[in-house]
């Protein structure tokens, strides 16, 4: 699988720009990969629960206890390669302040997208890394704001189709019966609705 320097690469060329073999190359093209490389791939991570970046973890409760203010009792600890929680179960109540997680409960098991490792990315997300690393190197490497809007769009369809692509390997979410979809049937329940 590629590494980031061949991901930024691949950008640098999508752009008509030379490929890099480090970010330590000289140019423009190595300086702005160096820095907007991380963040950019952070970001796309953060956009949606992608299977492979996934992770689950119980939370450490600390000994400090949140402000009153907060109105909540326990703070956790977050784990250190966390990019964004996605729930926290049993879909409990909670708040994230100064990069602690506050609750009510006394243990948390936590979902949460976490930094993949570069070459863990499947195709799809490189795809898509790539040519968000394009639309954000187009203006700093090209000046050209044309290119940097052609991807944009371009960004933007290679996400959603990876997006697409990911939720493909998941099953579909069940229909659940619930008091307030039965209440709008006039109190049958979704059984009878079905025809069961």
């Amino acid at each position: 699988m590629p590494s980031s320097i061949d991901i930024c690469s691949n950008a640098l060329m999508l752009i008509g720009d030379n490929p890099i073999s480090s970010f330590q190359d000289a140019g423009a093209g190595a300086q702005v990969a160096a820095a907007l490389y991380q963040v950019t791939k952070e970001e796309l991570l953060a956009e949606h629960p992608w299977s492979f970046a996934l992770k689950q973890q119980r939370l450490n409760r600390l000994s400090q206890i949140p402000d009153k203010l907060t109105n909540y009792q326990y703070a956790f600890q977050l784990p250190t390669d966390l990019i964004r929680v996605w729930n926290v179960q049993d879909h409990t109540d909670y708040i994230l302040i100064d990069g602690l997680l506050y609750s009510n409960q006394t243990t948390l098991l936590c979902t949460y997208i976490y930094n993949v490792a570069d070459t863990s990315l499947p195709p799809h997300v490189v795809k898509a890394l790539q040519y968000k690393l394009a639309e954000d190197f187009a203006m700093s490497v090209t000046e050209d704001q044309q290119k940097s809007q052609l991807m944009a769009v371009k960004a933007s369809t290679q996400t959603a189709k990876a997006m697409g692509i990911d939720s493909q390997g998941r099953p579909q979410m069940g229909i659940i019966d619930s008091p307030l979809v039965d209440a709008r049937f006039s109190g049958t329940n979704s059984a009878d609705r079905r025809g069961y």
